[in-house]
């Protein structure tokens, strides 16, 4: 082989993977190319997320063209490995994604349940007749503006989608949702 030919081939090679648009993730039967915008490398991910593992899902940025503040985080993990971690637990998702059949949020208006520093948004019992079901948890920011940080496991198929938003943001949850959606089976190969 010409000593010459394989560097040259190596090089097409890394100039092609570098400038890929798109990161592979999988998790279970499902591979999703995301798009590069959209992904977070390892390298960037926040301090306060929790070390990667690709059997544990995934995390991307809903919409990346935001300012920082505006942009949505969005987890997506395996919902059968979640619940069998939750099982025999006081876990919230015990009431919602794990629940058999799973509850129906959709179109419901949630009820905010407070002691001041944290907060969910319940789906009221008559909804789906078994206790009230915290669909959304959320706690205070620091700088004391009101405003809260939130997280809404909500479930797709086999999946659960994980979307982080702000409290002012709650009245678009399913919007967010439909989005984290629609881009993740437009990704999935």
């Amino acid at each position: 082989m010409d000593k010459r030919f394989v560097p040259g081939w190596l090089i097409i090679t890394a100039l092609f993977s570098a400038c890929s648009a798109s990161t592979e993730r999988k998790l279970g039967e499902h591979v999703f190319d995301i798009p590069k915008a959209n992904d977070i490398a390892e390298r960037d991910r926040p301090f306060f997320l929790p070390p990667s593992n690709p059997r544990d899902g995934f995390s991307f940025i809903l919409n990346p063209a935001g300012s920082l503040p505006n942009q949505n985080l969005i987890a997506v993990a395996s919902k059968e490995q979640m619940c069998a971690r939750a099982e025999g637990t006081q876990a919230r998702i015990n009431a919602t994604i794990c629940a058999v059949p799973v509850i129906s949020w959709r179109g419901i208006p949630l009820r905010k349940v407070s002691d001041g520093g944290l907060w969910t948004y319940n789906l009221p019992t008559e909804a789906h007749g078994r206790p009230m079901a915290a669909l959304v948890s959320c706690f205070a920011m620091a700088d004391g503006d009101g405003q809260g940080l939130c997280t809404a496991p909500l479930p797709h198929d086999d999946l659960v989608i994980t979307i982080h938003l702000r409290d002012d943001q709650i009245a678009s949850l399913a919007s967010l949702y439909d989005q984290a959606v629609t881009k993740l089976q437009h990704w999935e190969r």
